[in-house]
């Protein structure tokens, strides 16, 4: 049995986990994935991980003690003999980097998930650049999910150097569109006879969903059977809410929380929205191209994600033109979307493979 280790700061839904989820799921016989998680909470996919033969281990997160951190990374790498780590977390990747390194782990992945600058300052600064310094002395593979996000990480000339672009794979059979699905769906959602405008996203800033919902009115004008469908949680939820009933857009704006079918969602929807201010490579907006369903996209979206016809990118510095495409949106032909995706080398499987082709390397 060959033995992987990866390092995930959570396993709630989300792009990066689910791809480190999917690395486990996916498994080639002979394999076994581990994952470490930060804190105590057991995430939406734990349960599926466990249930498929990989185990999960909850540590203290770097932050809270780097040395501490280290040494119960150590611990575990001496009770397995891990043919290979694999670290999603950006910057604090370092320390697993280093670890396995000082361990003779023979095969030491540095992921990038995320090309999110966030304000911070020097000490932030100096910890970034102490953190590039070591992956990059001591991983073997640098992998980005997208070049904005590889460049992020690893710097542009590191990663045009030694860097391997993997980008996000989905089950694209899972995420075709189904028109009996669709029609369950608005049934079921009481939105039999709705334009559905939807997302599917964290609820934080940097996916921008108030924006969405500052559209609602105008939108409303044009198209008086809109609504908003929102899946996901996290920690703008509140405010979001607020901004919903201080518009008087309770009736119009449909909030979910995480829902597991978000394939079902994406067969009701007309039109999907993604007005994010960064991205590394949304792995939504894989899924939605499967779906076929029409996309009105964020310029600040890496052109990694272009990989149909479905998408119009916009500025998020002005709505009128969000709105003029919004309404504009038709879906033709989604069920051959899928296909595409497939031919093109999105499929889970074929992603998952380039890993463990990385494993077997040495």
């Amino acid at each position: 049995m060959k033995y992987v280790l990866h390092i995930i700061a959570k396993l709630n839904i989300g792009g990066a986990e689910k791809i480190a989820r999917d690395i486990g799921l996916y498994a080639p016989h002979g394999y076994e994935n581990h994952y470490i998680v930060f804190g105590d909470e057991a995430g939406e996919y734990e349960s599926q991980l466990i249930d498929c033969g990989c185990k999960v281990f909850h540590m203290p997160s770097p932050s809270e003690s780097y040395k501490g951190f280290m040494n119960n990374l150590k611990k575990l790498m001496r009770e397995y003999d891990y043919q290979a780590v694999h670290a999603h977390t950006m910057f604090n990747i370092g320390w697993a980097m280093l670890a396995a390194k000082q361990m003779n782990v023979p095969v030491r992945v540095a992921h990038a998930h995320s090309a999110l600058r966030n304000g911070g300052g020097f000490v932030k600064d100096v910890y970034e650049t102490a953190m590039r310094r070591m992956i990059l002395n001591c991983a073997t593979d640098l992998v980005g999910c997208g070049v904005d996000a590889g460049n992020r990480l690893f710097g542009e000339k590191a990663f045009a150097k030694r860097g391997k672009l993997i980008l996000n794979g989905i089950d694209t059979a899972q995420f075709a569109f189904n028109s009996e699905k669709r029609a369950a769906m608005r049934e079921e959602l009481g939105l039999k006879d709705k334009f559905i405008v939807g997302h599917a996203g964290h609820l934080a800033a940097v996916k921008n969903q108030k924006f969405l919902i500052e559209l609602m009115p105008e939108l409303l004008k044009r198209k008086n059977n809109a609504t908003l469908l929102l899946l996901g949680d996290g920690e703008d939820r509140k405010m979001l809410e607020d901004e919903i009933s201080e518009l008087g857009l309770t009736d119009k704006v449909i909030m979910t929380g995480n829902v597991p079918n978000v394939y079902d969602y994406l067969c009701a929807m007309d039109v999907f929205a993604f007005p994010s201010l960064f991205e590394g490579m949304p792995l939504s907006i894989v899924e939605v191209q499967a779906n076929g369903l029409p996309c009105v996209i964020s310029n600040r979206v890496p052109k990694d994600v272009f990989l149909t016809d479905l998408l119009s990118e916009l500025s998020i510095d002005c709505a009128a033109p969000w709105v003029d495409a919004i309404c504009a949106a038709e879906r033709n032909d989604s069920e051959k979307y899928a296909a595409i995706l497939k031919d093109s080398g999105f499929d889970i499987g074929a992603i998952v493979k380039k890993f463990y082709d990385i494993y077997e390397r040495n």
